[in-house]
């Protein structure tokens, strides 16, 4: 099948690796510790532009890679409605300016077996921007990546994907890739008005139930926020990341930090970014 290229324009993420590296090494910098832990089975990362949400992705992988260096890489994206399957990346390899990332080609078979998917056409971020990241840290891993419906599917896509890792005997790593709440003009959604205000509601109250069902590793319980409050754009993905590492193990979530777009641009449309570790 070949190598995928990269689509998203240099504004995503750097276009050099010398750009990738210098950019996450200063992302790294004010990572919070990692409570001991036993295993890091996954995490939830957000996908805007790395100017925006990038120091969270990176220090949620760089706590994951500290304590464990997997064969497999996960990554479920979303930007997927109820009713769509699951999208599988069926390429070789992807490319990233930190080289190419071989994708997992052993899990496709058995993955469809379980579980049927349908070809990921090229062109969405949620995964992308994420795969120099993973390059970095898990540079010796290979990359499964999937797009997760936001339904019960994602449930049972990660699920799926724990038992084919088990039965491959592959170590593996998942991330669920979600933005939280986007509010504003540009979103044509602004019930709470604009400024402070706004912007402590969606923190306090609508991003909330959200950050709570995902700490307690409750993937119908994100799916269910994100439908109710408006409060994710692919909550298909979270909620597949914790199926899975619930299926591995994971029983404690540790938040690794939250905060929005509005903290680092104010303007009056702005997106919620959480970022999860799953661990024993």
């Amino acid at each position: 099948m070949g190598v995928r290229r990269r689509i998203l324009p240099v504004g995503w993420y750097p276009g050099s690796a010398r750009g990738c590296r210098e950019e996450i090494a200063a992302y790294i910098e004010t990572a919070p510790p990692l409570p001991p832990v036993q295993k890091v089975y996954g995490g939830i990362v957000p996908h805007a532009g790395w100017y925006f949400s990038g120091r969270l992705a990176a220090q949620v992988l760089h706590l994951a890679s500290r304590v464990v260096q997997p064969q497999v890489v996960c990554v479920f994206g979303g930007h997927l409605g109820a009713g769509s399957p699951p999208l599988l990346v069926s390429e070789d390899g992807w490319e990233t300016p930190l080289g190419v990332i071989d994708l997992a080609t052993e899990f496709f078979e058995p993955l469809q077996e379980k579980l049927p998917c349908y070809p990921e056409p090229p062109g969405d971020n949620t995964i992308e921007v994420q795969l120099p990241l993973v390059k970095y840290f898990f540079p010796e891993a290979r990359l499964l990546a999937v797009r997760a419906p936001h339904s019960r599917t994602a449930v049972a896509l990660g699920q799926a994907v724990a038992e084919v890792a088990r039965d491959l005997k592959q170590s593996l790593l998942v991330i669920g890739s979600t933005d939280l709440t986007h509010y504003g003009p540009n979103y044509g959604w602004a019930p709470k008005g604009y400024g402070a205000a706004a912007v402590k509601w969606v923190k306090e109250v609508n991003d909330r139930k959200f950050v709570d069902q995902a700490m307690a590793l409750d993937a119908e319980g994100v799916l269910q926020a994100g439908v109710q409050d408006q409060s994710a754009c692919s909550s298909g993905g979270a909620a597949a990341a914790i199926a899975a590492s619930k299926a591995m193990g994971a029983t404690t979530a540790h938040k690794v930090g939250y905060y929005t777009s509005y903290d680092v641009m104010p303007n009056d449309s702005f997106v919620g970014y959480l970022g999860v570790v799953f661990v024993s």
